[in-house]
This record gives structure tokens, sequence and C-alpha cells, in this order.
């Protein structure tokens, strides 16, 4: 064994699609089917490679000068402050979607986002940012709405005003 970050970083993952696969287990077939198709492969090839890892069989390289694309390194040639200004950017991002979410509901929460992010941080101009969220948001409409018929709980400002249907 290597290097003991891989390990502790997949048992993480395997604990999480354990509670993942362990909490869907009451639900109906529907809903619970994504949770098993995703959860189980994860968790046993999580669990595999734990264990190729533990008993020394991998045959990961865990040096960072393999030039891997998916290894995970900080940047050496970025100013450490710009780089620090990008992960406060991204993470902004995130937590507002998911505040977005939590307020406004995901159906809205997903074409605002596309839109604001089309906008302002790609400088895209309106009409490409107007057709791309339209056309994203058909796109999302007609998989999870329409085709699987997925339902998404209403916004919690909804709830609030007691619009939530």
């Amino acid at each position: 064994m290597k290097n003991k970050t891989h390990v502790i970083f997949v048992l993480l993952f395997a604990f999480f699609f354990a509670y993942f696969v362990y909490e869907a287990r009451e639900w109906r077939l529907q809903a619970r089917l994504y949770p098993y198709v995703i959860g189980i492969p994860m968790l046993v090839l999580a669990l595999i490679y734990a264990f190729l890892e533990l008993t020394g069989k991998s045959k990961v390289k865990t040096s960072a000068s393999d030039g891997a694309p998916v290894d995970f390194q900080f940047t050496q040639n970025q100013d450490p402050a710009l780089a620090r200004a990008r992960t406060i950017n991204i993470f902004s991002w995130i937590f507002g979607f998911f505040a977005a979410i939590w307020l406004f509901g995901f159906s809205f929460s997903i074409a605002a986002l596309l839109f604001f992010y089309l906008k302002f941080q790609g400088r895209e101009g309106w009409v490409l940012s107007i057709v791309l969220t339209t056309a994203g948001w058909l796109c999302f409409w007609a998989l999870f709405i329409r085709l699987l018929n997925l339902p998404f709980p209403d916004g919690q400002l909804l709830v609030w005003l007691g619009l939530a249907g």
C-alpha cells in the first residue's frame, strides 16, 4: 500500500454509496431504480479498489509525476490568489444552485442556473443564452418530467406562499 489517502477516500465513497443504497430500500420501485443502478456498482467498485490497494495488488500509479489526467493535483503554475478566486467562484455557483433548488424547486432552478451561468460566467450573448437555456430546459423536461415522470419537490418559497401544487 503506497498511499493511505487513496484508501480512505475510496472508503468514504463506499460508505456514501452504501448509505445511498440503504436509504432507497423501502422506496417504490421507480424511485429506487436510480440509487440501485448507480449505487450498487459504485459500491462494489469502490470496495474492490480498496481491497486491491490494501493488499498491494493495485496497478494504479500514485506518483504525481506520471501525468495521468484523472489524478488530483494542485496547480503549480497558477498564482495562488487566482486559484483561490476561481475556487471561491465555482463553489459560489454550486452553493447558489443548491440554495435555488431549495428555495424555488429544481425545475425552475435548472433553467435559471443555466441562463445565469451562460450569460454572466460564460459571457455569452443574450440570444445564445436564451436559446441554449430553452433547449436545455426542454431536454430536461422531456426526459425527466415527461418521459420518466419523475416528481420533483416544490421549492420552499412556493410552499411558504401556498402556491405549491
